[in-house]
């Protein structure tokens, strides 16, 4: 069987989760690597770039604007995918991954200031990372999925990198 064929067989098998595994999970062992860092070191980045008042809002507006912006586009996705259609408004039109870009933009900087552990934020880099390197996988599924119609979104996306 060719390369070609098995690419093929797997793009057809790809289910609700796509990517989302493999992904994820860099995120989680590193958001428990540097959440324990952090805390377990707290006195030695504990240090006031600036004051404390101001991380903890400008964390609360990240998380603000995140969670919802995840949770929006979850539940897009979620109804596009079980209604064999590809989602390109609202969040999808900002960027072509939001349920990541989400995290990586706006939820994993949001609790790193809310919270004051500033190693925490090499969770986005990892994120961005994983993301990067997986995303092939969706991006093959739904261009084969969709066709021309997914080429045209792709090009009109807003933020095509995340």
């Amino acid at each position: 069987m060719s390369m070609s064929m098995l690419r093929s067989q797997k793009i057809k098998k790809m289910r609700i989760e796509g990517a989302g595994p493999k992904i994820m999970l860099p995120l989680f062992v590193t958001f428990a690597i540097t959440a324990w860092i952090s805390y377990a070191y707290r006195p030695m980045f504990n240090y006031p770039l600036v004051p404390a008042e101001w991380t903890l809002a400008l964390g609360a507006l990240f998380l603000l604007v995140g969670v919802p912006f995840w949770l929006l586009s979850t539940v897009m996705f979620l109804l596009a995918y079980f209604g064999g259609q590809l989602e390109t408004r609202g969040p999808f039109a900002i960027m072509p991954n939001p349920i990541y870009g989400s995290w990586i933009v706006f939820v994993i900087p949001g609790i790193s200031l809310v919270l004051n552990w500033w190693p925490v934020l090499l969770t986005s880099v990892v994120m961005y990372v994983a993301q990067r390197m997986f995303i092939r996988e969706e991006d093959d599924a739904l261009r084969e999925k969709f066709g021309r119609q997914y080429e045209e979104y792709r090009k009109k996306v807003l933020i095509k990198f995340l």
